[in-house]
């Protein structure tokens, strides 16, 4: 039967268990008085030093302290001005608003205005590129709407975004809805469309255009 291990002495337990209770991570934070005490501490002898160093040099101490008064009368000024600016007499300048987009920035640079995308658009309908010719066909309807207010164009929305944002009594709605529909068959499902159906809606939105330009 094996030993059993010899016990070292109690001091040398004693020494061992105060050395590992001492360590840092055995060690309780300091309480909030404490905190707060070494901070007031701290403090005070920043001042006292502050204090000292002025007596000992009145004309430096008197330029930092006419510095300090107007750097706090500045920050002072400028918080009024923030807060209250919109109801002085002279209103802050608002930020620039930035310009909105040329409404022709829609068509991705195929056409400089609706004429000349209509035109483009009949171009490639007559060369039998009908996907091209009701993408331009439909980029052109949105921007009309988008100008009179009807829809608010974004990148991101889709194409039934656009439906839900124009009225239902909106006098274009039915063909903006039909045209809508041969988009998505056209340019997203890439399904043959009917020339007659393409050109019908490109002759409508020719008559949309030249009655929004009156």
């Amino acid at each position: 039967m094996s030993s059993l291990p010899e016990i070292p002495p109690f001091e040398t337990i004693r020494t061992v268990t105060k050395e590992i209770i001492s360590r840092p991570e055995f060690t309780a934070p300091p309480p909030w008085d404490e905190v707060l005490l070494s901070l007031w501490k701290s403090i005070k002898e920043w001042s006292d030093s502050l204090a000292s160093w002025s007596t000992a040099n009145p004309e430096q101490a008197r330029i930092l302290f006419i510095l300090a008064v107007l750097a706090l009368i500045g920050c002072l000024a400028h918080l009024f001005y923030l807060a209250l600016g919109d109801l002085l007499p002279f209103k802050r300048a608002r930020e620039t608003v930035r310009q909105r987009p040329s409404p022709w920035e829609i068509l991705e640079g195929t056409a400089n205005n609706w004429r000349e995308a209509l035109d483009t658009a009949r171009k490639m309908l007559h060369e039998g590129n009908h996907r091209s010719a009701i993408w331009i066909v439909h980029r052109v309807l949105l921007g009309m709407l988008a100008e009179q207010g009807a829809i608010s164009f974004a990148g991101w929305k889709t194409n039934a975004h656009y439906l839900r944002e124009c009225a239902g009594t909106h006098r274009w709605y039915n063909t903006f809805a039909e045209l809508t529909e041969v988009y998505e068959h056209a340019v997203y499902a890439h399904r043959p469309t009917a020339a007659s159906s393409v050109e019908t809606l490109v002759l409508r939105v020719d008559h949309m255009c030249k009655e929004q330009l009156r």
